[in-house]
């Protein structure tokens, strides 16, 4: 009977070996290649010990957590439990909603799309007065206002929400909208152009598995943008033309930016979606000033600023981070100036339904407290 157990026993006793050696093994020599986890995380580093740290306990509390962060497989582990709870209980770990046809939504815009995040009017009567005395300002330099509503996905896919969510009438966009015209500051609404467009377009204009608009939206939205800069202006600027269109079932870009933060073990395929192949007919150059969230990142990826902005353009994303027309990040904003402002053709603000709750990304406040400079 002993000699029965002897070769079960050895067997456990070295399968418990392998679990307890086999990270360590991995941590110290890292011969497996593992893929990890994707997505937008903080990178935690190992702390250093000072007696400082070591009294206020701070070492010991970051150590622990970059040990549980940079367990030896890991990534492999949570890959495995993610695919379980999707196969088996169609539960994504992610704070993504989970649509209809694994259509994938970021709450915070169906939330828009509800109006359950709307500002309280006494907050919403501020942000106005202080878009009202901007404007006074950049009306003596002689420069024009166009913001720009980003496309809500969850108002372009209704139909694939997890549940029946009506469209709100009175929501941000709507009333911030209404504001805007009342004194008198341009919109391009394409929120409102994208549902127009959708049943008669032959490819996706925000992707399945995309935050943004698809690559080939960013393409349409340009051509829509630039002839309200020759609107504003009363001055012809750029003509962008589709050269080619390519298909594909591979996503390119950011068009399945989403995906990554499911950390499954087998990746979703995405339909198929189209990009274009762009010519420019410039005549002239606008100067402009952007603030924008991540949407205006696609119109790099068809290198339209790159072919179309004046070399003294900027894209100030989030009015946080400065970036040149070639993608360069050039600095931080930090002290708005006048001479920010000054022989602009343009300040061009894009924002999606959530970053509305910050309307301007705060430039509206640092424009007003130029007033009488």
């Amino acid at each position: 009977m002993e000699n029965q157990k002897s070769p079960l026993i050895k067997f456990y006793l070295f399968f418990f070996l392998l679990i307890v050696f086999l990270p360590i093994f991995q941590f110290t020599f890292k011969p497996f290649k593992v893929r990890g986890l994707e997505g937008a995380f903080i990178l935690n580093v190992m702390p250093k010990l000072t007696i400082s740290s070591w009294v206020n306990t701070n070492f010991q509390d970051s150590t622990s957590t970059y040990l549980t962060h940079n367990t030896p497989f890991r990534g492999e582990l949570v890959r495995l439990r993610n695919q379980l709870d999707y196969s088996l209980f169609d539960k994504i770990n992610t704070i993504l909603t989970l649509g209809k046809e694994n259509y994938l939504f970021d709450p915070s815009y169906i939330k828009s799309r509800s109006g359950d995040d709307l500002l309280l009017p006494e907050v919403l009567a501020q942000k106005i007065e202080k878009i009202r005395k901007a404007k006074t300002v950049l009306d003596k330099l002689n420069v024009p206002i166009l913001f720009c509503f980003a496309p809500n996905k969850a108002n372009y896919y209704p139909e694939f929400l997890p549940k029946e969510t009506p469209l709100a009438l009175i929501r941000n966009q709507t009333i911030i909208e209404k504001e805007l015209t009342n004194l008198g500051i341009s919109t391009l609404n394409f929120d409102a152009i994208f549902r127009k467009e959708k049943p008669s377009s032959s490819y996706s204009l925000i992707p399945k598995y995309g935050a943004h608009w698809s690559t080939f939206g960013a393409f349409l939205a340009s051509r829509k943008l630039f002839q309200s800069i020759d609107s504003i202006t009363n001055k012809k600027h750029i003509e962008i033309n589709l050269v080619a269109l390519e298909t594909k079932g591979k996503a390119k870009f950011s068009d399945c930016d989403y995906l990554a933060s499911l950390n499954l073990l087998k990746r979703w395929e995405s339909p198929s979606l189209a990009y274009p192949e762009v010519s420019f007919n410039v005549i002239n150059k606008p100067n402009l000033l952007i603030i924008s969230d991540s949407f205006f990142w696609n119109f790099y990826d068809l290198n339209i600023p790159q072919n179309t902005f004046s070399l003294e353009s900027e894209m100030w994303y989030y009015n946080k981070s400065k970036y040149n027309i070639n993608k360069e990040k050039i600095g931080e904003c930090k002290i708005l100036s006048i001479d920010d402002l000054k022989n602009r053709d343009v300040i061009i603000i894009l924002s999606a339904d959530p970053s509305l709750l910050d309307v301007g990304f705060g430039i509206f406040e640092q424009i007003s407290n130029l007033n009488g400079h």
